[in-house]
């Protein structure tokens, strides 16, 4: 276990106001960091690319309305949607690859797999997901799912996603779970649900979904409940889940991690089954996504404090603090002894 973590750098974003930042990225020799910011009679976002080593700024972007977290892929090229309805690619050293205007809605955080972006509309008027060429932006299909989407999954050729379909009046939504062909943009499956579903994960072919009220186990190949897990009642996990080997990380909105256990059992058909390991209330609200590195499980809150668990929910010490404690956004990034911190207008970069 260890938990001596060393600040080498602090980073604050000068002028604007009412900042937020989004999760960072780490590449080879840069952390890339998103904030945006009200400009009064519209919003605006920064990508900034910071020096791994002293924090100096090696290049920056201005792009319209608020940005989404970045992506990095394997040659350190970064895409960034905003919610103008573009995403805009920009290669390690700053320089514009491409910039692909598909929509007029706003958008929720990307997904890359393999030479595919994968992007959903989300807020109101949401109608489509949206597959781009990763190399040029071009549009290769998009999918009608008839409403809001939150993060979604992208695994074995497949995506699996939220689409939350208004009804006439309203409160008369309707919940579905879509998986959707990568290359063909054509629905494979698709199912309701009772209560909103949030983000997923995939273990031993398993989706793992992230709801209010419960964690469920759906069947990857035909969208089937195979099991579920109660969570007190109005709570809802909307940070994680996260797996590591069988245990299953989630954060909820009543500010609590939760770790469960996949468990299969019986004699000759081993049904799948999940089992509440632990839980352990935090004392804000949890920003972003749970991280696993290094063994402990790292999430960041609403106060800026860092708080570091083993995988058996022991807090590690000492839990430590970002910026001015006033948290608006943000998120954790890791690579091999780093740790990356944004929040508010400030970005940390840690060492071990």
């Amino acid at each position: 276990m260890n938990t001596g973590w060393t600040m080498i750098w602090n980073y604050t974003l000068p002028k604007e106001r009412n900042v937020s930042a989004r999760t960072p990225v780490i590449g080879k020799d840069q952390v890339v960091s998103i904030f945006h910011y009200d400009k009064k009679s519209f919003f605006e976002s920064s990508v900034v690319a910071l020096s791994k080593t002293d924090s100096r700024e090696l290049w920056r972007h201005t792009i319209d309305h608020v940005a989404t977290e970045p992506l990095i892929d394997d040659h350190g090229n970064i895409y960034v949607a905003s919610f103008a309805g573009a995403v805009h690619a920009y290669a390690p050293d700053g320089s514009t690859l491409w910039t692909s205007a598909f929509g007029t809605r706003n958008v929720n955080v990307p997904v890359l797999s393999g030479d595919r972006i994968f992007i959903a509309e989300t807020g109101g008027g949401s109608q489509k997901t949206w597959c781009l060429d990763k190399a040029t932006g071009d549009v290769l299909w998009s999918h009608d799912t008839g409403g809001h989407a939150y993060r979604f999954l992208a695994h074995d050729g497949k995506i699996f996603h939220t689409a939350i379909v208004s009804g006439a009046k309203f409160g008369e939504s309707t919940v579905h779970l879509l998986c959707i062909d990568q290359q063909s943009g054509n629905r494979l499956w698709s199912t309701t649900a009772d209560q909103y579903h949030f983000n997923a994960a995939i273990v031993d072919g398993l989706l793992v979904w992230g709801a209010r009220n419960a964690i469920h186990l759906y069947d990857a190949a035909n969208g089937s409940l195979k099991a579920s897990l109660a969570i007190p009642d109005g709570t809802a996990i909307t940070s994680g889940p996260l797996v590591v080997g069988n245990r299953i990380i989630a954060g909820d909105d009543n500010s609590t991690i939760r770790v469960a256990s996949l468990e299969k059992k019986g004699l000759l058909f081993k049904k799948p089954q999940l089992e509440a390991a632990w839980s352990q209330p935090l004392q804000g609200e949890i920003v972003g996504q749970p991280l696993y590195h290094q063994g402990q499980i790292f999430v960041l809150d609403d106060k800026g404090q860092i708080v570091g668990m083993d995988i058996d929910g022991t807090i590690t010490t000492p839990t430590f603090g970002v910026g001015d404690g006033k948290c608006k956004g943000g998120g954790l990034a890791a690579e091999n002894n780093l740790l990356a911190v944004a929040t508010g207008r400030t970005v940390e970069l840690y060492q071990n």
